[in-house]
Parts: structure tokens; C-alpha cells; sequence
């Protein structure tokens, strides 16, 4: 299967090349389509985003290229232009990866598109005349875009404030545009690993173990908080005037709590590996929790169903629907912001979320045994609990949950865990850890 959860990713040069990326070009365009390109700093980068343009301009669209920016950025280009978009990126995994997103008028591909593309990449590649070649030029649309964001939070209280925020871009794609988005609304930047893209000189997956170095220059440079993004700027992680990193499911948490001061809309949208934090914020508020699989994609899409508030995974990814209808790490750095100016302190909007004892690991395996390691799982009766199959297998019991589920981006099964006790998750763990990794050893 070319696409996983979300969009083409793998090894450069092994499971993505430059002959996939003119192929996937290829099967978006045509004459008279018109394709947007974007692209992360990975080295990689470049050679993937000029073959996928030839391949767009062989069948005969034109082509405008971005240059280098954050998946979000790309989105609100293709919302704007109404058309289909490409971004290079292969998110936060290491640098030796890469991969294709695609979005069209705003949101990623459906499944649906997905497959179509699928289905030409096999096929014949379109050809246009000589005479009605595709051609590229060259667009900025991040000026626009910035005040786009800032015209979706409270400006006024932000500006007020005169907020001191850490940015740590990761030296990734939001390296540019994340100081100028939060300057644009009146703070103050110290910017780190903003200066030497494509150089990853920490982990693209932000998170306490990969942020201890920003966490401290939060305290150090007296920051009211700051805000960490991961390879493509779809995900933005915050960290507290403490130095704290906010857990992920924290953070989702002050966001729904957030959301629903700003709007009587108590519809929340969140995926079945969220805290029961999450929806014990939400129910305590009166609102109502939607569950959907792992994937922005899936978020965005129930969101619209349910003409929800708002709309987020345990990852840092958040869709807003009073934007564009993806996972927008721009919009949700500068809504923190807007938390700050009108709630203070992070350290105090976190304080009333009760946090339970969670575990997420994973176990490597080849890609093409994930499906046949799930079903083999699904057989064994090691596992009690209420059965849920919405997205891998989740258990859940009178004091937690489990969850095994097959990685989307990475040859890998996922575990989640979260108790109301450390025993409790420890058991759990050990129990179905120890399934998952005798199911990878006897199917290798």
C-alpha cells in the first residue's frame, strides 16, 4: 500500500524516490489543473519536489512552488488557489526518510483520491504535447498567510501582553515562518534552531526527551512560555514558564478546555489513543467527545461531520474549523498565545487537568507483516477488556485501557496504555507487550 496514515513515507531512495515522486506529480495534474509544491529542509527535499513538478508538468498543469515552508502553509495555498497541493515532507521521522502529503482545497486527500492516485502511479504516465507542457513559477503566499492566523485568535490581548516566547523550529520546515507569524503579532522571539535549516540537530519529533535543551533556555531567557514544532510544522508543542513540556494529552486537554470558553459549541473531536484526561475535560465542561482513528485526516473529517469546535490527537496535532481543514501547527502555536494573554501562565491553565499513568512504545517489524502480527494478536485470548475496533485493537478495562494498533508511518505496532494506577499499567504493558513482540519474533 503506497499511503499510510498520513500520506507516502519511507527510506529515500528505497521506498521513496524520485521516480515516485514524477509518478504521484504525474497522476495529479493534467491540462489545465494547476498543483501547488512545498517542501521541508530535509537534503532530500529538492530532488523530490523537482521530480514530482516534471512529472505535474509533463501531463500538462502548471505548477507553483512554494519553496521551503510548513505542511500548514501549503494547505491554506491550495485552500486559497481552490486546487490540489504537494508537500515534501516526511514529518518528524529522521532525516534519512522522506515522503509526499497531499492536500486539496485546503485538507489532506481523502482515501478515495488516495487511491486514484495509487491506481495511476501504475498505470501509464500522461503525456502533453510539446506545445501544452506544464510550466512553474514561483509564489509567496506566507505574508497572507500570517495575518490569515493572527485574524483567528484575539490579537488585541496577544499584543497586549507583550508576550516573550522560545520558538524551536527544529531547523525544519517552520524555521522561517514561525518568529515572523509570532513578531507579527506583537511578541518578542528567541529563536532556536531557526538558523541553519536542514541541520537537525535535535530529534524532528518534539517531545520531553528530544526539548530539554529549550526547556531550559525557556527559564534561562525568562520566557513566558515556548513552542516547539516537529519536521513539517503541523504539530506545535508547548513548554511552560517552568521548563515544563506540557504532556501531549495535557496539552489537548487545555486546548478543549480553551475552546470551550470560546465557543458554546461543546462538540470535541479526539482519536481512540487520547487520556481519558482528554474526555473528562470535556464532559466536565457539559461537552461531548467523537472518537475516530489515528490520522488528522480522520479528525478533520469528523470535525466537519459534526460541525464540531474544535478537533486533536496526542500528538500535537490540531484541526480548527474556522480554518483550513487540517492539522494546523501554526494556528495552534499562536492560539497558545492567545491561552497565555487570556488564561495566564501555562503552568496554571494545566494545573485542574487530572493526569493518569500512560505509556506509548512501540516494536519495530517489517512493514509487510504488520497486517498478518494484528490478526494473529486479534486470535489470542491474553487480552480482556471491552473490544473496541475502530482503529487496531483497544481494550478497555474498569481502570484503563490498552491499545495495539499498526504504525501509519513507521514499520512498527503501537502500543497505548494508560491505568489509574502505575501497577495497573505496568501489567498491562508487560502483558501485551510481551504478545506483541513474541507475534513479531514468530512471524520473522
Amino acid at each position: 500500500m503506497l499511503f499510510g496514515t498520513s500520506g507516502i513515507r519511507g527510506l529515500y531512495g528505497k521506498e521513496v524516490a524520485a521516480e515516485l515522486a514524477a509518478k504521484v506529480g504525474n497522476a495529479m495534474g493534467g491540462a489545465g489543473r494547476k498543483v501547488i509544491l512545498c517542501s521541508d529542509t530535509r537534503q532530500t527535499s529538492p530532488i523530490l519536489a523537482g521530480a514530482l513538478a516534471a512529472g505535474a508538468m509533463q501531463s500538462g498543469a502548471e505548477v507553483i512552488d512554494l519553496g521551503v515552508g510548513p505542511t500548514p502553509l501549503l494547505a491554506y495555498a491550495t485552500f486559497v488557489e481552490k486546487c490540489d497541493g504537494a508537500m515534501i515532507t516526511a514529518s518528524h521521522n529522521p532525516p534519512e526518510y522522506n515522503g509526499i502529503k497531499l492536500f486539496s482545497k485546503g485538507g489532506e486527500y481523502s482515501k478515495a483520491q488516495e487511491k486514484k492516485v495509487e491506481e495511476a502511479v501504475s498505470s501509464d504516465l500522461k503525456k502533453a504535447p510539446w506545445d501544452k507542457a506544464g510550466q512553474k513559477g514561483r509564489k509567496d503566499f506566507s505574508e497572507d498567510y500570517i495575518k490569515f492566523l493572527i485574524a483567528r485568535v484575539d490579537s488585541q490581548a496577544i499584543g497586549k501582553r507583550k508576550i516573550r516566547v522560545l520558538i524551536d523550529a527544529g531547523n525544519a520546515a517552520a524555521y522561517s515562518i514561525a518568529p515572523r507569524l509570532f513578531e507579527a503579532a506583537g511578541c518578542s522571539v528567541v529563536r532556536v534552531n531557526c538558523d541553519k535549516p536542514g541541520q537537525f540537530t535535535r530529534n524532528l519529533e518534539p517531545k520531553p526527551s528530544t526539548l530539554s535543551e529549550s526547556a531550559a533556555l525557556v527559564v534561562k531567557e525568562k520566557c513566558d512560555f515556548g513552542i516547539a514544532f516537529d519536521g513539517d510544522g503541523d504539530r506545535a508543542i508547548a513548554i511552560d514558564e517552568k521548563g515544563v513540556v506540557l504532556p501531549l494529552d495535557t496539552q489537548l486537554a487545555v486546548f478543549c478546555s480553551h475552546m470551550l470558553s470560546r465557543d458554546h459549541n461543546k462538540k470535541f473531536v479526539t482519536t481512540v489513543e487520547a487520556s481519558l484526561s482528554v474526555r473528562e475535560t470535556v464532559e466536565r465542561h457539559g461537552g461531548r467527545l467523537f472518537i475516530t482513528p489515528v490520522g488528522s485526516l480522520h479528525v478533520a473529517d469528523e470535525v466537519k461531520r459534526q460541525s464540531a469546535a474544535f478537533g486533536g490527537e496526542p500528538c500535537g496535532e490540531y484541526v480548527f474549523p474556522f480554518a483550513t481543514p487540517c492539522a494546523e501547527g501554526l494556528l495552534s502555536a499562536i492560539m497558545v498565545a492567545e491561552i497565555f494573554a487570556q488564561r495566564g501562565p501555562l503552568s496554571g491553565a494545566s494545573r485542574g487537568i487530572k493526569a493518569h499513568h500512560m505509556a506509548r512504545t512501540k516494536y519495530k517489524c517489517r512493514a509487510d507483516m504488520k497486517g498478518e502480527i494484528m490478526r494473529k494478536i486479534s486470535e489470542k485470548p491474553q487480552l480482556e477488556g471491552r473490544l473496541s475496533t475502530v482503529d487496531g485493537l483497544r481494550y478497555d478495562f474498569e481502570d484503563g485501557w490498552l491499545l495495539i494498533r499498526p504504525s501509519g508511518t513507521e514499520p512498527a505496532i503501537r502500543l497505548t496504555a494508560e491505568a489509574k494506577s502505575e501497577k495497573k499499567l505496568s501489567e498491562i504493558v508487560q502483558r501485551a507487550g510481551n504478545l506483541i513482540m513474541k507475534e513479531i519474533e514468530s512471524a520473522h
